[in-house]
């Protein structure tokens, strides 16, 4: 057995090299699922074998799969063309905006998107791919699946974008319809014994933070984040620029507009009770009590353990402690303050804010135009356009 022009006879094989991107390659031929027997003739079909190769090479038209589709090489990129979890790292590298939604970006591409799509040159990726592997998730809602498609889709478009595909796969993916939750509050009552309950058996820095929450509508992660800076007990009010989210501190709110938040009673109550405990102590206005330092987003969702125990123990139906920002907005339309007024306070457009508490701002008004119709109609004793019907009858 020997070898010549790229042709190498084995005892029971033919085996051919050539090289490919600066690369030797050997590859033994096959027919059918054996491998070629080193006969004359075969030998001389190989020879002919490696000169076509090398001048498809030469000519840039080389598919490696078409000839050899058993080869461990069949599936390598093009050259130059990158792989998708690749490109995946380089979005994340390149992303702009805070850290904190960078973390959660990079956490949610590793748990999902990089096991549902297997690594491989990124024109290769179907529309099919996608909605595969949309259909194969475990999602809690129609929004959970909305989101991760919203991910993957902004990793394909930084890719259009970039110049390393041509089109889009997630473009006609469509989104799931779901059904956004209607803000779900807390009365009055419940308010306050929550409240009492949290005095009695809580540490009062709890006590002021959920009382803070309740009557200021402030999200979590600005309350957390609230300095005693910010808080101007003069005017009553308090300056919201920052909020921290994932534990990265940020000099933004989530909607990247500052905004001042009137106090009321209630609110400054639970700040000057507060100051006792963190005031001369530094910057931020709430401590976790078990450890004397801020508050931290991971540790402040330890919330839940005592909420839920507490709405537990007063016999009040569970909702999360997000809620306690809906109570302040619900509390504040059905105390006939306009709406104007408290989407300011809440950090929303007015446009939002009606869509979010559209039944709360007609349901209170609702009454006082009835109310305005009651009077019309006792004070003219009869039906309008009674009269006038009467008339034309005569």
């Amino acid at each position: 057995m020997g070898r010549t022009g790229g042709v190498e006879l084995r005892e029971r094989s033919i085996r051919i090299r050539f090289e490919y991107r600066g690369k030797q390659r050997k590859e033994t031929l096959y027919i059918g699922d054996e491998p070629m027997a080193p006969t004359p003739a075969n030998a001389k079909y190989a020879k002919r074998l490696v000169a076509e190769i090398r001048q498809k090479i030469d000519n840039g038209t080389f598919e490696y799969a078409e000839y050899f589709p058993k080869s461990p090489h069949a599936d390598e990129p093009e050259e130059g063309v990158p792989m998708l979890h690749q490109v995946m790292d380089k979005w994340i590298e390149v992303f702009d905006g805070k850290a904190s939604t960078r973390g959660q970006y990079s956490k949610r591409l590793e748990s999902f998107w990089k096991k549902a799509l297997k690594d491989r040159p990124i024109g290769e990726v179907s529309y099919s791919d996608i909605l595969t592997a949309l259909n194969g998730g475990t999602w809690k809602s129609g929004k959970s699946r909305n989101n991760e498609l919203s991910l993957i889709n902004g990793v394909f478009e930084f890719a259009r974008l970039d110049k390393l595909i041509k089109d889009n796969p997630c473009a006609e993916v469509k989104r799931a319809g779901y059904q956004k939750p209607a803000p779900d509050p807390f009365d009055l009552g419940e308010v306050n014994a929550i409240l009492g309950h949290l005095r009695e058996h809580r540490s009062e820095q709890i006590l002021n933070f959920v009382q803070l929450m309740f009557f200021t509508g402030l999200r979590t992660s600005e309350g957390i984040a609230l300095r005693w800076a910010d808080i101007d007990f003069r005017k009553k009010e308090v300056l919201i620029d920052g909020a921290n989210v994932y534990d990265e501190e940020a000099d933004t709110t989530k909607t990247y507009e500052s905004r001042v938040v009137k106090l009321n009673g209630m609110a400054v109550e639970a700040l000057q009770r507060q100051k006792a405990h963190t005031y001369l102590a530094g910057a931020h206005v709430f401590h976790d009590p078990k450890t004397g330092e801020p508050w931290t987003y991971v540790k402040i969702t330890d919330v839940r353990s005592f909420w839920q125990a507490t709405l537990k123990k007063l016999g009040i139906r569970y909702r999360r402690p997000y809620s306690m920002r809906h109570t302040y907005a619900t509390m504040g339309l059905m105390s006939g303050v306009k709406p104007g007024f408290m989407a300011g306070q809440l950090g929303h457009s007015l446009r939002m804010f009606f869509t979010v508490y559209a039944k709360w701002i007609t349901g209170a008004d609702d009454d006082r135009e009835m109310d305005k119709l009651e009077r019309a109609i006792s004070a003219s004793g009869e039906f309008p356009g009674e009269t006038e019907g009467k008339s034309r009858a005569l």
